[in-house]
């Protein structure tokens, strides 16, 4: 087991890189310094048991510094981009757990009010990003939120493709949906008087219209027990249908509103 942790805000960091880049390069990804780090002040040393730049207040042998790969291998999602995206962060004050950044020959500092000025040191950091952290006890404890799902990218072809799909299938279910409602309320909760009988309360839907044609057939009255109009059963079909036609009409009607 290791004697030494990476502090919380920069696990939650590397979290971060790995799910906006699931198939990142972590070949130069790093948080302890190798000897040449020991060798000299580094915020890739442990803090308890190597030479760093400041100590903080608690007694947790802890590493204030990570680098990551700068091959993310996303189509439009770079280092540079992520970097600029940080430090703009840190810039405007969203974001006060970072000390300094190094990429590329360049380093952007809290201290300098993170203007960019040019990196000489040994390394250039042209593989990989430096980003060490603060040794406060409540910034370096923070896992909230980078934010780095909110760096824009440009839709790939895949992206544009899944969400004209997605669009497409929601539209479709929006509209069978629709229908529905109109196929219930025309076929089951549209009612129709059923018989002219005084004090009957018989009723029949759209469904229930075949009915009729049966019981005039087998029983010669209407399935509420009336007699057939003088025109037959097919009169008061057509009637029935006329009504229901009007029915449909003011739901289409509904719809197009």
């Amino acid at each position: 087991m290791a004697d030494w942790v990476l502090i919380p805000c920069l696990k939650a960091l590397f979290a971060e890189f790995n799910r906006i880049a699931p198939r990142r390069d972590k070949t130069t990804d790093g948080s302890i310094g190798d000897p040449a780090h020991r060798n000299r002040v580094s915020d890739h040393n442990p803090d308890e048991t190597g030479a760093v730049p400041i100590h903080d207040a608690d007694r947790v042998n802890e590493v204030h510094a990570i680098d990551v790969d700068k091959d993310l291998n996303e189509s439009d999602l770079t280092m540079e981009k992520v970097v600029q995206f940080l430090i703009n962060r840190c810039r405007n004050g969203s974001e006060r757990r970072l000390r300094y950044v190094i990429y590329n020959k360049r380093i952007w500092s809290a201290s300098s009010g993170w203007v960019q000025k040019s990196y000489t040191g040994a390394s250039p950091h042209t593989g990989h990003a430096h980003f060490s952290a603060s040794y406060d006890t409540n910034l370096e404890a923070s896992t909230a939120s980078w934010h780095l799902e909110d760096i824009p990218v440009a839709l790939t072809a895949a992206d544009k493709a899944w969400i004209t799909n997605t669009i497409a299938t929601q539209t479709q279910k929006a509209i069978e949906a629709k229908l529905a409602e109109i196929a219930k309320e025309v076929l089951l909760d549209y009612r129709i008087n059923g018989t002219q009988t005084p004090g009957s309360s018989y009723q029949r839907n759209l469904t229930d219209l075949t009915g009729d044609v049966w019981f005039a057939t087998m029983v010669g009255t209407t399935r509420g027990g009336d007699p057939l109009p003088p025109d037959g059963a097919f009169s008061q079909i057509m009637q029935d249908i006329a009504e229901l036609s009007a029915k449909v009409d003011e739901l289409a009607a509904r719809l197009d509103g």
